[in-house]
């Protein structure tokens, strides 16, 4: 399994928009999220629901507006 590129944590996540794409660890993902730059074309690694909910309670980045 890859690790996160910003703390070697096991990766919860790949960016698929990055080439080469790059692994995050959940609480990396998580920050991103928060941070108002969420990853949104992702290949999960382990469970496909886990990231999906932090995007779902994440950012107004990712929040529908309307």
């Amino acid at each position: 399994m890859a690790n996160c590129v910003q703390c070697s944590a096991p990766a919860a996540i790949e960016d698929l928009d990055e080439q080469p794409p790059q692994a995050w660890c959940l609480g990396c993902a998580t920050a991103l999220v928060r941070a108002g730059d969420p990853v949104v074309n992702y290949r999960p690694f382990d469970d496909p629901d886990e990231y999906a909910r932090v995007l779902a309670g994440g950012s107004t980045a990712v929040l529908p507006f309307g």
